[in-house]
This record gives structure tokens, C-alpha cells and sequence, in this order.
């Protein structure tokens, strides 16, 4: 009798040891997220909702002379052609966070930092 449990239990390890961790499949949606994170396309569709929206809100001859950068800590960064247009907006600054922060979803603005700079990228000075 004590030899039949020996082997019982010896059977039982040497199965549990030969028994083989199988994952389970990965779900098509995390593969999917996974991979527009590791190519960047949901942050460039992002940016790209985010300058509609600010030029929706700005109006279309500020939206001319302005560029909406990227959030970083709760901070946009706006690029201004002039310093006209980037007194303008600090003027408006408090309502613009307001609307922004209403229309943003999962993103709050705490600040918009301003900058005169050549829309295309050359900065010149800041706010």
C-alpha cells in the first residue's frame, strides 16, 4: 500500500513538471493599441483633433497666425506669429483654458504658454 502511494505521488510530480504553461491568445484590440502606440499614429491623430479644436475656438484669422503645440503637463504650448496675436490670446487665456478644458477629454489645462515665433517652428521669444 505505501509503495502504490509512492507512486501515485511520483507520477503526479513528474506530470506537474512536464506539464507546460500555455498563455492565453492576446485579444486583436490590445494588439491593435499596441501597435499605433509603438508607430505614434494615435498621438499624430491627437494633435491633429487638438489644432482643430483650437483653431474652432480661436477663429479663423488667429488660427492663420497661431500653432497649437503639444500638452505637457498640463501646459499648451502656443506658437504666435506676432507679438499682437500673442497679446490677443493672453487677454483671452483664462476663457480659452476654460473651453479647451470642456471640449478635451481625459486632458486638463492648468496654462497656455505663448511664444512669438515663426509659425513654422523658429522661436523667438516667450510668455
Amino acid at each position: 500500500m505505501a509503495d502504490k502511494g509512492k507512486i501515485e505521488k511520483f507520477i503526479l510530480e513528474d506530470l506537474q513538471q512536464k506539464q507546460r504553461f500555455i498563455p492565453t491568445p492576446t485579444k486583436m484590440d490590445n494588439l491593435v493599441s499596441q501597435l499605433l502606440t509603438r508607430r505614434g499614429y494615435a498621438r499624430g491623430q491627437a494633435a491633429s483633433q487638438q489644432t482643430e479644436l483650437w483653431n474652432e475656438l480661436v477663429g479663423k484669422e488667429v488660427a492663420k497666425s497661431t500653432r497649437a503645440g503639444a500638452i505637457r503637463r498640463g501646459v499648451l504650448e502656443v506658437l504666435c506669429q506676432s507679438s499682437a496675436v500673442m497679446q490677443e490670446l493672453a487677454f483671452k487665456k483664462e476663457t480659452l483654458i476654460k473651453q479647451l478644458n470642456n471640449e478635451l477629454l481625459g486632458k486638463q489645462l492648468v496654462d497656455i504658454k505663448l511664444r512669438v515665433a515663426d509659425v513654422t517652428g523658429n522661436e523667438e521669444s516667450a510668455v
